[in-house]
């Protein structure tokens, strides 16, 4: 086996037509180290907080995924860069042997067991295929477009063939559940579930999970044996800790307590969330093309950005894409800034002969469109030829960049007249439902991206399931470039499809992306072969492959 982190561990960002044969892993021996981890303790604080979901869960989130991919097979998992990259160990490879029709090998090294000593072999694999064919969430796509699922080799190799052209093929069999284990998203699931991979759960709360090294995973053996997973982002006092944090959390306040604590590195990046809003695509406001236009290039994103991250040496650009967030190779925007290189607003152009700003922002533009539709100044704010003030229920996302930007956009619209009543939802997922089914008239949320555009993407395209992000829209454009992109397996040709696809969507302006959100990677100066991350799961996933820092040569 190929161990994490070895440059032979294939990425699939390259495949093309010419190459449909994509070995998970090589037979090898694991890197010899002469140092030991495995009596050492890691810490680790993610966004929280967690829940017993599989993967496949509409409930699933990304922190949940990540530690998941510790515990439970995978052909592949997330890179740092967020691409994917061959796991190895229980599914030893995964193939694409054809095209006409599509089929894809999976192989199961042998001699593989369960924690609970259960045998793991290709019929899990058929068990798991069945399961996610049951589900009502997007994360089973690839499964459902599957026709035959056939055992050979002694139970060692399974035989997918598609029924339609699945190029994103390498998205499934991730953190595979062993069959008859507990169904549902509660937090006990995690212990009482089997584990098949570097670690095992054993104990979990929705703040905090513990997991103890695997002492029968042979991939990656000088690994810390004890991982506290936590959502509680506390730098420990402690030189001598070995932890390692992710957030979402970008602010001054963070900046200080990391100068408070000389011993612990830090890097400041793109994150996989996009901050957006969207409209409902039935309520007599939004469902009109100028007020969706209005309200979007009314926003400043750029004051915005320099009011959230103004003090930060990394700072977002505005968001360029509805499906792709900034870090990713297929963004077609700029990438962010320092705030010594941001403008203090956004330029705000008029309208060339009368025609529209497209995706700029544009007060002026705004205005206008708000005048073309009728509405007026009075004292009571900005009215329509009804007599009516302008009002708008938004919904919003729980997490602190969602309520934080909510307030801004909330400050901006009222400056100009408009009303706005703020609804808290529990999650980013019900705030885009409010909207999809016109409980209200915005919603401003989280939106997190994949390794592939199709998972953001979902939302204007195919069943609305809730872990879709439904958006309530639909179009034989949107369909015809999603069917077309998710059958491409030329990765170039198809991202020009899905830029194509983000294109028509910004322009309808059902969704105004805002931001990619900046992360915050922080570990203890005793560790060694940290990265920084696109996501969390990325983060997470290079657990194994940590260790702990050579000493400093003397001075």
């Amino acid at each position: 086996m190929i161990p994490k982190g070895s440059p032979l561990r294939l990425t699939l960002a390259g495949l093309t037509l010419a190459v449909i044969l994509i070995p998970v892993a090589l037979a090898s021996a694991a890197t010899k180290t002469t140092t030991n981890d495995n009596n050492k303790v890691l810490k680790i604080s993610v966004p929280g907080p967690f829940n017993g979901c599989t993967f496949l869960d509409a409930g699933a989130t990304p922190s949940s995924d990540g530690i998941l991919d510790l515990v439970r097979p995978s052909a592949f998992l997330t890179s740092s860069g967020g691409n994917l990259v061959g796991e190895g160990g229980p599914i030893a490879a995964a193939e694409l042997t054809s095209l006409k029709p599509e089929t894809v090998v999976y192989t199961i090294a042998p001699n593989q067991r369960w924690s609970n000593g259960q045998l793991f072999d290709a019929s899990d694999l058929v068990a798991w295929w069945a399961y996610a064919q049951s589900l009502s969430s997007v994360k089973s796509d690839g499964y459902r477009a599957i026709s035959s699922l056939n055992v050979t080799n002694g139970g060692l190799s399974v035989t997918a063939i598609f029924a339609t052209p699945y190029a994103e093929w390498n998205l499934l069999f991730r953190d595979v559940e062993a069959p008859g284990a507990p169904d549902g998203c509660a937090i006990g699931n995690l212990v009482k579930r089997p584990s098949l991979g570097p670690y095992v759960v054993t104990s979990a709360s929705p703040t905090m999970v513990t997991l103890t090294m695997n002492k029968k995973w042979q991939l990656d053996p000088n690994r810390f044996g004890h991982v506290i997973v936590s959502s509680s982002d506390l730098i420990p006092s402690s030189k001598s800790a070995h932890f390692a944090s992710y957030s979402l959390t970008v602010d001054r306040a963070q900046e200080q307590a990391l100068s408070a604590h000389p011993g612990q590195l830090s890097h400041i990046g793109t994150s996989s969330n996009i901050e957006e809003l969207t409209f409902a695509p039935g309520l007599p406001l939004t469902s009109a093309l100028g007020i969706r236009q209005a309200l979007s290039w009314s926003l400043s994103r750029q004051s915005m950005i320099n009011t959230l991250w103004g003090a930060v040496t990394f700072s977002p650009s505005q968001a360029q894409s509805a499906i792709f967030s900034q870090g990713q190779s297929a963004y077609p925007g700029t990438s962010g800034t320092g705030p010594t290189g941001q403008a203090a607003t956004t330029t705000t152009t008029a309208p060339v002969g009368g025609g529209t700003p497209g995706l700029a922002d544009c007060l002026p533009c705004a205005l206008s469109a708000l005048k073309a539709a009728g509405y007026r100044h009075v004292a009571k704010g900005l009215v329509g030829s009804n007599g009516a003030v302008l009002s708008l229920r938004v919904a919003v996302g729980p997490s602190a960049t969602d309520q934080s930007s909510a307030a801004l956009i909330a400050t901006r619209w009222g400056d100009l007249g408009i009303h706005v009543t703020q609804v808290d939802e529990t999650s980013d997922t019900a705030a885009a439902a409010a909207a999809a089914t016109n409980h209200v008239d915005v919603a401003i949320f989280t939106r997190p991206t994949m390794t592939t555009p199709s998972y953001a993407a979902r939302s204007w395209a195919g069943p609305a399931y809730v872990d879709s992000f439904p958006s309530g829209v639909r179009t034989s454009q949107v369909t015809s470039l999603y069917d077309t992109a998710v059958a491409n397996f030329n990765p170039v040709a198809a991202n020009a499809t899905w830029l194509s696809l983000d294109q028509v969507i910004m322009n309808q302006f059902w969704v105004r992306p805002l931001y990619t959100a900046p992360s915050l990677v922080e570990w203890s100066s005793t560790l060694a072969n940290v990265v920084g991350s696109l996501s969390v799961t990325g983060f997470v996933d290079q657990v194994s492959s940590w260790t702990i820092a050579p000493p400093l040569p003397p001075t």
